[in-house]
């Protein structure tokens, strides 16, 4: 239920669940915050009568939120604060001073309201590198598990020829447990796919029927969080906490600000948590729990409230005002973030192989999008074309100079390790990539998007665009986010460290790569007889040189933020378990991505419940 204020200050719950995207409060035997993975935990808790969940939630329901519901109303979330936290990095020495924008869901579940709804798997060794990083049952086969337990698959039943796919690879709503994601291909293709597909074929890259396999490399579709009963957004709310809000012990306290996580010390040095300190209505108020507390307020935001529960590095926590409790390093560090941008191109033709061909620009343009909203409910129109083509590639596949380029940063990287100039938990994370680099484990991404990913400045109704998109999967740089001050409404300090040139280049010079390749894609038959002149970055744009600048200067993150309290042995930089229990402290968990010790290749919204699910049993003690 969605409770008031009375219904929770100095009530004492089995579990708390923190999901900063405002505060959630929920009865139940776990005390954790929580944002998309947080009402999946949640929800699995509350099956239990006998105990009681509270979530706190520090944005507001939003719930049946058409603005949330109707896929493609990115423009209308992004800085916005009622969906958005409007997060923004420090200045990025490498990107040409720039301060990035980085968006976080605001409100009842988290980042799953306003993401791109995109529902993909990593490679197999993107999930194996968590258990070889030292985290027992963190591998492929247990992810396999716990994402099929979210998904509820629909098979599609149109354009069958390439939205192909794999039944015994997708959850389905026959299994033991309910499945509460509707997953499904989106009604309408811009029809320019199949093109896309033999042009990649052109250079080697061959199609997948189905990459939820655990095998990635090459060019496949992929579904989208969508209800194929009514095209909207499925995601954690409605899918989560909607069906099961009557339940007696699961409570949901909107508009409550976590500050702090209360704690008692115990004789060996331990914290217990005992509750959790909020703000809601301006005014400062307590829960208590008697169980445990799950941090799932997301990458940003879980070391935010570990640090202002003096739970972290003593520099750190000592420079903001806020007394140790616990000494861990590792808060707040090893974050890693995957980065994308991407060449526009206007569409020449606009019937392909007999098909319309539909992109997203009418959304753009004023006088059109109203009629495209229209349209939506039957399945039509440009509120129902996404994106489904996805290719994730090594970097040999699209650089002619890989070899030497890998060489080099092997190189780099060991002689680096030999003069000790990283941790041992960097050290163990950048030799799982380069073997990944030798092995060929697609570290790269393109994306064909039916749509410009920057709005045209006179949008017209008689042109359509598609953009190439390119993506940096397996970053080599890492950064921070640690509090600057002891007030828990201040936005955390983000510093993703982005191209960080200290020891390699590759991170900018793999996006350089992309971009060359895009290039050529869109010069080779028959793709190219689709589309009409490069609209970004433009003929200016041409040496690497220039290439690297422009990237500098247009590169966005892909929310997908990880590490920030990485999942590690103590003795790496971890801050968490295999269990997912903060060291040091006997029942404080976290729940999300920020536990993710080595971000993966792949869109992370099928990882993130799937940890809620694993999360869930192992909170349960069935694991």
């Amino acid at each position: 239920m969605l409770a008031n204020i009375t219904q929770v200050e100095h009530k004492t719950f089995d579990y708390i669940v923190i999901e900063i995207v405002r505060l959630m409060l929920y009865q139940a035997e776990d005390n954790r915050t929580l944002q998309t993975a947080g009402l999946v935990v949640a929800s699995r808790l509350s099956e239990d009568a006998s105990v009681s969940v509270l979530v706190l939630e520090a944005g507001e329901a939003n719930l049946d939120d058409r603005a949330i519901l109707l896929p493609g109303q990115g423009m209308v979330h992004i800085n916005n604060p009622k969906y958005d936290w409007g997060f923004k990095t420090v200045k990025q020495e490498h990107s040409n001073g720039r301060e990035y924008s980085w968006p976080r869901g605001m409100g009842l579940g988290g980042s799953s309201a306003i993401n791109f709804l995109l529902w993909n798997k990593p490679a197999r060794e993107f999930l194996d590198a968590f258990e070889e990083l030292g985290n027992e049952g963190w591998n492929w086969e247990s992810f396999d598990k716990y994402s099929k337990r979210a998904e509820q698959f629909t098979a599609p039943d149109h354009d069958r020829d390439y939205l192909t796919y794999d039944l015994k690879h997708r959850g389905t709503s026959g299994m033991s447990h309910p499945c509460p994601v509707p997953v499904s291909f989106p009604t309408t293709i811009s029809q320019l796919e199949r093109r896309f597909i033999e042009a990649m074929q052109t250079f080697g890259i061959e199609r997948i029927r189905e990459a939820s396999s655990g095998s990635t490399n090459g060019t496949s579709v992929t579904a989208s969080t969508l209800d194929p009963k009514t095209h909207l957004r499925s995601y954690a709310a409605n899918s989560y906490y909607a069906p099961n809000a009557a339940r007696h012990n699961l409570t949901v306290l909107v508009s409550a600000h976590v500050a702090s996580i209360v704690t008692r010390r115990n004789a060996e040095g331990t914290l217990t948590a005992t509750g959790v300190y909020f703000i809601h209505g301006g005014s400062n108020h307590v829960v208590h729990a008697s169980k445990e507390v799950c941090l799932s307020a997301g990458t940003i935001m879980s070391p935010q409230i570990l640090e202002l529960s003096g739970i972290g590095d003593h520099h750190v926590l000592n420079q903001a005002g806020v007394e140790v409790k616990c000494e861990l390093p590792g808060v707040g560090a090893n974050v890693q973030e995957h980065l994308w941008s991407g060449v526009i191109y206007r569409v020449k033709d606009f019937v392909v192989d007999g098909r319309p061909v539909t992109t997203m620009d009418p959304l753009m343009n004023p006088a059109e999008a109203p009629k495209h909203i229209a349209l939506h409910a039957s399945g039509k129109g440009a509120l129902n074309v996404w994106t489904t083509s996805l290719t994730f590639l090594p970097l040999n596949s699209v650089c002619v100079d890989a070899d030497k380029l890998q060489r080099t940063l092997s190189d780099t990287i060991l002689d680096g390790i030999k003069k000790n100039v990283y941790n041992s938990g960097l050290r163990k994370q950048y030799e799982l990539q380069l073997k990944h680099i030798r092995d060929h484990v697609p570290s790269l991404e393109i994306m064909l998007l039916p749509r410009p990913i920057v709005r045209p400045e006179k949008p017209d109704v008689n042109q359509k665009h598609i953009t190439l998109g390119l993506a940096l999967n397996s970053p080599f740089s890492r950064g921070t986010i640690h509090i600057g001050s002891s007030d828990p409404l201040k936005h955390p300090l983000i510093d993703p460290n982005l191209y960080d040139e200290a020891y390699v280049r590759i991170d900018i010079q793999s996006m350089v790569e992309l971009v060359k390749f895009n290039r050529q894609l869109a010069q080779t038959p028959p793709f190219k007889e689709t589309l009409a002149e490069e609209v970004m970055p433009g003929p200016t744009v041409q040496s690497d040189e220039q290439i690297a600048n422009w990237l500098r200067n247009v590169v966005n993150t892909t929310y997908h933020t990880t590490g920030s309290c990485s999942m590690l042995p103590l003795e790496d930089g971890g801050v968490v378990d295999a269990k997912l229990r903060v060291y040091h402290t006997t029942n404080i968990r976290v729940v999300d991505l920020s536990i993710v010790p080595l971000n993966v290749g792949s869109h992370t919204q099928a990882l993130t419940y799937a940890i809620g699910e694993q999360a869930a049993d192992i909170i349960k003690g069935v694991i």
